[in-house]
């Protein structure tokens, strides 16, 4: 009654600012404690792995991949998501149709003994990407230097392509996510793409300072198998399998490779995805694992992709080979990974001041590719922000 109120109110009298301050932290740690364990209790047995998953995905263990797996199974439960460290136990270096080196895409403790080069299907399309790339650069270059020669026209020139530049960055402050898709879209068109794929073995030479070109094949099932075993897929295997790496892209960010995949060296690890299931698929390979006691199903497909944390985009590798049979299964998962990402994206927003309030789906996505290409945000993802809690436990948690 009155007089307990009044005994709680002296009492909170009598504390100084620190002590009130330590009650009231108390009190909301126990808030949230307590909800987290009615939460569980509530969910209890709902995680349970599904009996025959239609597909099953592996993700990066980076928290910002949380959501997206959290959200793709309550969307459809009969998908299973697994973490892995987002080299997927494939240390090496990579050599990408545009890279001038091989970079190393491994924990940085790790120096890679392997080298794997993306091949272009068509040598001559190759040529004349690189050719454009290369007029592309050159303009680019005397544009810089013709508007700091110390001559007449480089006055000139900058009046002259002063509107423009004010009409770019006046669009770039309204509407940046259109800008930026505007200019990456027409540079992707005239740069032209390539069907490619990646080049595991043969007779080319590494690139790299004490590294070899290609894995043998004893290799790659050593690798296919230590994955698999230390995430407990070695059973049970869907009929597509899909390994997940992530990375991130973003026009104004001073910590770029703190959004990028840790165990990649800060970078992203879509090559590290599409080389692992490029070996999963081979026969050569199967063959070994079957001594070795995983036996993955003739109809079972990986696939490679690399998921963009910045606007939550999807790059899927080497479609041309997905087979027919599994095309079904694959329109299916796109479906849902497209629910996935958008509520993320509605997720994400509330983290972000900016953000529109109670947005749509598709204005959440928007305000995640605006953020992604606006100079004014320096923290486009807020990095691995707003992490509370972890559990360790059975899945069935």
């Amino acid at each position: 009654g009155r007089d307990g109120a009044d005994a709680l109110l002296s009492a909170l009298g009598a504390l100084d600012a620190n002590q009130r301050g330590f009650v009231w932290l108390l009190a909301y740690e126990r808030n949230y404690r307590e909800r987290i364990f009615a939460a569980l209790a509530a969910n209890h047995g709902r995680g349970a792995p599904p009996a025959v998953p239609a597909a099953q995905l592996v993700f990066c263990m980076d928290d910002r991949e949380e959501g997206t797996r959290r959200h793709l199974e309550e969307i459809n439960p009969a998908i299973e998501t697994l973490g892995a460290a987002g080299f997927f136990g494939v240390p090496m270096y990579w050599l990408g149709l545009d890279d001038e080196q091989p970079t190393a895409l491994c924990p940085v403790v790790v120096t890679p003994a392997n080298e794997v080069h993306e091949t272009a299907a068509d040598a001559d399309a190759l040529q004349r990407r690189r050719q454009r790339r290369a007029l592309r650069r050159e303009w680019q270059q005397r544009l810089h230097r013709a508007t700091r020669d110390g001559s007449i026209a480089a006055p000139l020139l900058t009046a002259l392509a002063a509107p423009l530049a004010l009409g770019a960055m006046a669009l770039q402050s309204v509407a940046p996510a259109y800008l930026g898709d505007l200019l990456r879209r027409r540079r992707e068109a005239f740069d032209r793409p390539l069907t490619s794929t990646v080049s595991l073995a043969g007779n080319e030479t590494a690139r790299a300072a004490n590294a070899r070109f290609g894995f043998t094949d004893d290799e790659q099932a050593e690798r296919i198998a230590g994955l698999l075993r230390t995430i407990g897929l070695t059973q049970r295997f869907a009929p597509l399998v899909v390994i997940v790496g992530h990375g991130s892209n973003s026009a104004n960010n001073p910590h770029a490779a703190a959004y990028d995949c840790g165990a990649c060296s800060g970078r992203h690890g879509g090559p590290n995805a599409r080389v692992f299931a490029a070996m999963a698929n081979r026969r050569e390979v199967r063959e070994r694992l079957v001594a070795r006691g995983i036996a993955i199903p003739e109809g079972t497909w990986f696939l490679g992709c690399e998921h963009n944390t910045g606007d939550e985009s999807i790059a899927w590798y080497d479609l041309d080979r997905l087979p027919a049979a599994r095309q079904a299964n694959f329109d299916a998962l796109v479906r849902d990974l497209a629910e996935a990402t958008r509520r993320h994206a509605v997720e994400r927003c509330r983290r972000f001041a900016s953000a529109p309030r109670e947005p749509t789906p598709a204005r959440a996505l928007r305000h995640l590719l605006g953020r992604r290409y606006d100079w004014s945000q320096a923290r486009p993802e807020l990095g691995h922000a707003t992490v509370a809690t972890a559990f360790i436990g059975r899945r069935a948690l």
